[in-house]
């Protein structure tokens, strides 16, 4: 009997980091810079806290909350932004000196802002580009989750189904621009 679906699976054995979503906010974005960003949120956030910020409601960057002053809060992030001018920061201790802060462009846009509860580590066993099966206990049927593996988009989806420490997660369908 033939299977019929509509994307073709690839197994795969690659491990995932998945957060749980907590909060789901409106970021308004007010600076950028090359490593981070300012701007106003309504989520309770704390120091050190370690966030998720999407630009496009689709993929999502890693990020930590290194100072809060009321509603507004200042994110590192993972990964530096590619479309903001800058230069890596040197890791080098010899080189611990003063520097001044990277270049800040004031802008005006909202982005997503997203909690979560501490990570989980699943293996990935399968995965098309709806979704993914993955080898990982404690996570319920109907769960949002942020799926973070080497090589891919961190994407949003939801727990399908939960069985004998497998889940199926299904992707939010990603969001076309509009002009």
């Amino acid at each position: 009997m033939m299977e019929k679906r509509r994307h073709p699976r690839q197994t795969v054995f690659k491990t995932a980091l998945l957060y749980p979503v907590v909060e789901e906010a409106n970021l308004s974005v007010e600076n950028v810079s090359h490593a981070g960003l300012s701007g106003r949120c309504a989520l309770s956030l704390g120091l050190h806290q370690q966030v998720h910020v999407s630009f496009d409601e689709t993929s999502f960057r890693t990020a930590e909350v290194r100072w809060i002053n009321g509603s507004r809060c200042g994110l590192l992030l993972e990964e530096t932004l590619p479309w903001v001018p800058g230069e890596e920061p040197d890791m080098n201790i010899a080189s611990q000196k003063y520097e001044p802060r990277g270049q800040r462009l004031t802008v005006n846009f909202s982005a997503t802002l997203i909690t979560s509860t501490p990570v989980l580590i699943g293996t990935i066993r399968n995965l098309s580009v709806e979704g993914m099966m993955v080898e990982v206990g404690g996570v319920s049927e109907g769960t949002r989750l942020l799926v973070k593996t080497r090589g891919l988009d961190v994407r949003m989806g939801r727990v399908q189904w939960a069985s004998g420490g497998m889940i199926g997660i299904f992707f939010e369908p990603r969001r076309m621009a509009t002009n």
